[in-house]
């Protein structure tokens, strides 16, 4: 990957990791790269050759062009929500592990620390969105909440390149800082038009004072001046010729 370049983008966070006790914490961080190989596994995706950033609780990884954006919003998230199960067996409600997972298709730069351009800031204000979050939260059972964007959605969902139908899907207004457009929200095994309110369409406010996201998780950066464009840049351990970029593979 030199320079610029359009890419499927996926952004996962842990639902209430900032709560958990530091041994459930711990639990979270090694189950989230788990429940991902395992997903990427039953597809046939290749992780080794995704560009990952991992915070904790969190992941935004770029995959490769050839990589199916149909089978990422399909049959990934089938096999994650399988996953996130396996992980959970035997465990409380209140103590499973919960995913939010937002999907996106967007420009990506490599940065010196790590990417930048606008793809990766609207994939992560999406992930982190306070209709996302309700969604999850409000969904009784419910593991995984995935949201796609308007290109992600218009693209791959409507067009039926998935076996998904449209009414599957709940369209939101998400207003995160400088991230302002419609998504759509699909809960697996849940009901998502029956949440009632999910913060659309008025959608969310961010943080007093741009300090981290709900959850412990920090938020992509601060608001770009006037005339600047937004930019979030990742560090991330140096491996090989690129710089910033960890290439994570499965053990």
């Amino acid at each position: 990957m030199k320079g610029f370049s359009r890419r499927p983008l996926l952004a996962v966070d842990a639902q209430g990791y900032g709560r958990s006790s530091p041994l459930r914490q711990h639990w979270i961080q090694e189950a989230v790269p788990r429940v991902l190989d395992e997903a990427a596994e039953e597809v046939g995706f290749d992780r080794a050759a995704w560009l990952t950033q991992v915070a904790g609780d969190s992941a935004l990884s770029i995959l490769p062009v050839e990589e199916s954006e149909p089978r990422l919003v399909d049959d990934f998230m089938r096999h994650l929500d399988s996953a996130i199960q396996g992980v959970n067996d035997g465990r409380q409600p209140d103590a499973w592990l919960q995913l939010r997972a937002a999907v996106h298709y967007g420009p990506v730069t490599l940065a010196a620390s790590g990417f930048s351009d606008r793809g990766t800031v609207e994939v992560a204000r999406i992930r982190d969105s306070r209709p996302l979050r309700q969604a999850l939260r409000l969904s009784a059972g419910a593991r995984l909440a995935v949201a796609v964007s308007r290109e992600v959605f218009n693209t791959v969902v409507v067009s039926a390149y998935t076996t998904l139908r449209t009414a599957e899907f709940r369209e939101v207004r998400v207003r995160e800082k400088e991230f302002d457009d419609t998504v759509w929200i699909r809960v697996l095994g849940g009901d998502v038009h029956g949440l009632g309110d999910l913060g659309d369409p008025g959608g969310d406010e961010p943080p007093p004072g741009g300090g981290p996201a709900p959850g412990g998780t920090p938020g992509p950066g601060p608001d770009p001046a006037p005339g600047q464009q937004a930019v979030q840049n990742f560090n991330a351990t140096v491996e090989g010729p690129v710089i910033g970029i960890q290439n994570n593979p499965r053990p």
